[in-house]
């Protein structure tokens, strides 16, 4: 395990650096074009850049790109994924345009339709599911926006379940 971790966080590591490698570059070219016109600072070679630091200049990083690209009508960040888990009986009513990530246990589809393009998609396989077909562990599926409503019915003991939009537990 502990060989693993290693070169991880060394790959971590380089990339966290490596932005502020390219920043010094760009800035030591740019001082020594000033140098002829301008007073230069001289920053110490031993100047540290702490974990805080950088955990404060990530997000502030982060927050700019969303606020960038929410104000140019890009991207809307309006929903995350939720663990959930149900047990055995318990349906899971998915709306429009929801997504699932199925995690382990016994659970069937469940739609009010068995016609094409109204099912529950297996975006893993690329296939429909309808009423009592099983879920797959690790698949992806989608509830697209039709007229049939979609849900999961969990069929044995406890059932684990990533959940991407609105759904109801029944």
């Amino acid at each position: 395990m502990k060989k693993i971790i290693i070169p991880l966080v060394l790959v971590l590591l380089l990339a966290i650096s490596l932005p502020f490698a390219a920043i010094s570059i760009l800035a030591e070219g740019e001082t020594s074009a000033e140098k002829t016109s301008e007073k230069t600072v001289n920053i110490p070679d031993d100047t540290v850049i702490t974990y805080g630091y950088l955990q404060q200049f990530k997000e502030e990083i982060r927050q700019e790109i969303i606020d960038e690209l929410t104000s140019n009508g890009g991207i809307t960040v309006t929903s995350t994924y939720n663990d959930i888990s149900a047990k055995e009986g318990q349906l899971i009513i998915l709306s429009p345009e929801s997504e699932v990530i199925y995690r382990g246990g016994g659970a069937v589809a469940i739609t009010s339709s068995n016609a094409e393009n109204e099912g529950i998609t297996d975006m893993s396989e690329g296939k429909e599911l309808f009423s009592g077909e099983p879920l797959e562990y690790g698949h992806i599926y989608y509830a697209s926006a039709s007229e049939s409503r979609k849900a999961i019915l969990v069929t044995g003991g406890t059932a684990y379940f990533t959940i991407r939009g609105d759904y109801e537990i029944g």
